[in-house]
Formats: structure tokens, C-alpha cells, sequence
């Protein structure tokens, strides 16, 4: 079975990720998940060409942030919606006219053959999910499975879980992935104004992985590991002259 290994996840899931799973990276806005998602899309082109369908971003940033593998990019701009902007950029090999499921599979399964992507980076399914029937959407993403399993693709999917009602969505979602990788801000540091990622494989199907935090900042658009228990120390020594205490 081929894996991907890249850092952090190496920390994580020992053996790597293995081509032909669809994972699921969730979390709040501003943590990291597109960062993740780019880094995982970066391993894949190493090596093979991806298939990346953009929503929250414009294609002319995918292909700037990409430029070391322009060759091996394929685009699906679903940022523009149909605006002639996007079938003028390079790299864009199908643009979407509405936020329809329908049409984003049509486009997806016309392309992959074509392009020979062993990716498939969805960023994000937000748009799908505030317009879209949750039934078409998950509908879509068992397709997407489908596709992954038929093409052996390594697939990414990113879901923004701003609001409790997009996370009860997605909640209810989950068993459709074989992987869910979460990132969060440590609640217990948040509450003493002290803002720590934290990322977790929360489920990675028959494999083995490790469901223990990985602490991280994001300096130069690196995820960088914390020691967290340095800051506990730190903030213990600190909370035990004011009488207070350090949780988790």
C-alpha cells in the first residue's frame, strides 16, 4: 500500500497516509487546516499531479503557491463561478457555472482520467454546505469516495466548522471519511489568553495512528511545533503565585 509521509502528520500516523482514503481536515476558521491541506498537496506533487478544486480561494493564488509543480496542477475553479475570469487561467481545467454537486462530479470525473491526478484537495465544502441539500452534499462526498477508491487517489476534503450548525453537519458526515484530522485552539490556554493550535488524527481507518495533540504555531506559513509543557510549567509557576492552577 503506497502512504504519503509529510511533517506533522509523520508524528502522528507513523506509517503515512495511504493513497485511495478520502480525508476529512475540520476546524475553526484561521487554524491551519488550508495550510495542512497545501502541505499534504505538496507531498502528492512531489511525485504525481493533483486535481485541486478551489473555492475559498482565487486559482491565480493555487498556481503562485504551486509554482515549483505548475506542470502537474490541475485546477477546478469553483471561486469565480462561472465568471470568463477563470477559464482564462492557466493550469484551470474546468471552471463551475452555480454550486451544484452535479456539475462539480461531472467536471471532476471528465478530468481525472485525462490528468492522471493521484490528489484531490477540496478546499473548502463550505459553500456546498450553506447552499446546498446536506443530502446532495453527502451524496457528493460519497461519490468522491468512490472516485478516490476507483483512481487511487490520495483525496483531501476542508470543512470550516465556524458555527455549531455547520459542525452538527458535518458531525453527521464523518462516516463517510476514512480519516478526520481536527485542529483546534487548546481550550484550557484559551481561556487564559494564551492561543495554542492543536492538531489530532481523530480517526484514520485500520491503520495506526496516535490520537495524542500536536502542539503548533505557524510562522512562515510552516506549522511549527510547541512544547506544551513548557508553557504549562511556565504558566503553573506563574498561576501558584497568584493561587491559581493549570488545567489539562
Amino acid at each position: 500500500m503506497e502512504t504519503l509521509q509529510i511533517d506533522p502528520l509523520n508524528q502522528l500516523i507513523p506509517g503515512g497516509i495511504p493513497f485511495g482514503y478520502l480525508i476529512l481536515v475540520r476546524g475553526d476558521l484561521g487554524m491551519g487546516k488550508t495550510l495542512m491541506v497545501k502541505q499534504i498537496a505538496r507531498g502528492i506533487l512531489s511525485k504525481y499531479p493533483v486535481l485541486y478544486i478551489t473555492f475559498d480561494d482565487d486559482p491565480v493564488s493555487i498556481r503562485g503557491e504551486f509554482s515549483d509543480y505548475e506542470s502537474r496542477l490541475f485546477i477546478i475553479d469553483g471561486f469565480n463561478l462561472g465568471e470568463s475570469t477563470g477559464r482564462l487561467i492557466p493550469n484551470v481545467v474546468g471552471n463551475m457555472t452555480e454550486l451544484d454537486p452535479r456539475q462539480l462530479l461531472n467536471i471532476m470525473q471528465t478530468n481525472l482520467p485525462q490528468v492522471k491526478a493521484r490528489g484531490i484537495v477540496i478546499d473548502s465544502i463550505n459553500d456546498l454546505l450553506t447552499n446546498v441539500d446536506p443530502r446532495s452534499l453527502l451524496l457528493l462526498l460519497k461519490e468522491v469516495k468512490m472516485i478516490t477508491r476507483r483512481y487511487g487517489t490520495l483525496s483531501v476534503v476542508v470543512a470550516h466548522t465556524t458555527t455549531e450548525d455547520i459542525s452538527s453537519i458535518i458531525d453527521n458526515m464523518e462516516y463517510v471519511f476514512d480519516g478526520i484530522i481536527e485542529i483546534e485552539l487548546d481550550p484550557n490556554l484559551a481561556q487564559l489568553g494564551i492561543p495554542v493550535r492543536r492538531l489530532r488524527v481523530k480517526r484514520l481507518k485500520g491503520l495506526p495512528h496516535t490520537i495524542d495533540w500536536f502542539y503548533f504555531t505557524i510562522s512562515r506559513s510552516s506549522m511549527v511545533p510547541v512544547n506544551i509543557d513548557d508553557i504549562k510549567k511556565a504558566l503553573g509557576a506563574a498561576l501558584n503565585i497568584k493561587g491559581g492552577d493549570v488545567q489539562g
